[in-house]
């Protein structure tokens, strides 16, 4: 009983819907994040100056959720699946001028549980997944001959590997930043690192409530073992202070479309698209030369 208890309140704490205000906020001079995250609300401002609409859908469970959209010059449409607990509109800004000076409309939808979109409950991918594939089919009314990339960083890093395997129409390649390589090995980490005793049970209660919140097993959802059925080209990418390189090579080598590994030097979660800036924005260039195209 006790176990249980504590795997709930586990639950509640890493999964229930947290308050994305507190993401990015402004820091201190003396802070090792200041100048990266001056960046991130010196490029909300200028993407905020950009035409753009609000798009809506209703998830397969009947969720209202909410995206931005900016309109490009192309057919090409980026989807950008932003990473846990989140505010999806400044992680994305600074990517997001990125790809709109290449032509690609920009699609910032909030995960479910996350901001203007509703949901109690954070799902960490099975659930994320079939709300991007409804996306998907959103921007294919607009465009229904065009081509699309996802781009997910962190926990949107481990959905997009999750879409890796499923047949996206128009879909061309993903972006893949630090993902979160397993749901099993996230709730491990956490648990091991939470509890001294009881940890085996805990965790097979977390895993029992994860299955009747969402009709999913977290044992599913190993991506470096699903990604031997992957459908796309990956642009793998983490920071060098991550420790992330036995990783991201296992995935591009069990990928059966092509993929390329880029280690960003001096990097840490998250900050490399704005620490190593050229080598970042010409390894995207290249990627989507190959697979995308002008």
């Amino acid at each position: 009983m006790l176990e249980k208890l504590k795997a709930n309140i586990l639950f509640e704490v890493l999964l229930k819907r947290h308050n994305i205000q507190k993401a990015y906020a402004m820091v201190g001079p003396e802070d090792s994040w200041y100048d990266t995250i001056t960046t991130v609300h010196q490029s909300l401002a200028e993407i905020k100056q950009l035409p753009h609409e609000d798009w809506q859908i209703t998830s397969h469970d009947g969720l209202e959720l909410k995206a931005l959209y900016y309109p490009g010059s192309s057919d090409k449409t980026v989807i950008w699946i932003h990473g846990y607990t989140s505010h999806a509109e400044r992680e994305s800004a600074f990517p997001g001028l990125f790809y709109h000076s290449l032509g690609f409309n920009v699609l910032v939808p909030y995960l479910r549980a996350h901001g203007p979109s509703q949901g109690k409950y954070i799902s960490f991918g099975p659930m994320e997944r079939l709300d991007m594939k409804k996306w998907v089919e959103q921007v294919n009314g607009r465009h229904p001959k065009g081509r699309i990339l996802f781009h997910g960083l962190s926990m949107g890093g481990g959905i997009a590997l999750d879409l890796a395997t499923m047949d996206l129409e128009n879909v061309k390649g993903l972006v893949v930043d630090a993902p979160s390589p397993s749901i099993p090995g996230f709730f491990q980490a956490v648990t091991n690192g939470t509890f001294k005793k009881g940890r085996e049970k805990i965790l097979a209660c977390v895993y029992d409530r994860y299955r009747k919140e969402f009709s999913a097993e977290a044992a599913d959802y190993d991506r470096t073992e699903n990604i031997k059925n992957g459908k796309y080209p990956l642009f793998l990418t983490a920071g060098s202070n991550e420790n992330m390189d036995e990783i991201l090579t296992a995935i591009k080598e069990r990928n059966p479309r092509e993929s390329t590994v880029l280690i960003l030097p001096g990097c840490n979660h998250g900050n490399g698209m704005y620490k190593q800036t050229k080598l970042y924005q010409d390894g995207l260039r290249a990627f989507i030369g190959a697979h995308i195209g002008d």
